[in-house]
């Protein structure tokens, strides 16, 4: 009896009966907050390398060396924080496609992230080389 209560729990034979029109959609949701969760991830590693680079600068600074890592630091935490609004945005965008039953993919969201990611290298590089 308590085999067949766990197995229904988890999806057995004496669970809910399988649905198999909505499972397509429920994966489909799945993957959404999937992504969802690894553009967090990503911004959440832009941030905090954004502190981490500002505050070697000013351990730096104590120490008599000079140089632009806060303006970087700063750069890095708001191209963070763009990630996360960007992946936000595409989230709650996805989901609605997804109720809706239609999906058109846009490269733009995607492309400012890479955009500023490439210039903020470049500029970094620069910095460095000069």
């Amino acid at each position: 009896m308590a085999r067949m209560r766990i197995l229904g729990r988890f999806g057995g034979e004496a669970g809910r009966p399988r649905r198999p029109e909505r499972e397509a959609e429920i994966r489909e949701h799945l993957a959404n907050e999937r992504t969802l969760l690894a553009w967090v991830r990503t911004g959440v590693g832009l941030i905090s390398l954004g502190f981490v680079v500002e505050r070697a600068g000013a351990l730096a600074a104590v120490a008599g060396a000079e140089g632009a890592s806060d303006v970087f630091g700063l750069a890095l935490v708001a191209l963070g924080c763009l990630t996360l609004v960007v992946g936000t945005a595409q989230y709650f965008r996805n989901r609605s496609m997804i109720r809706e039953g239609v999906f058109a993919s846009r490269a733009a969201p995607y492309m400012v992230v890479v955009a500023g990611s490439l210039l903020l290298a470049a500029a970094f590089a620069v910095y460095v080389l000069l």
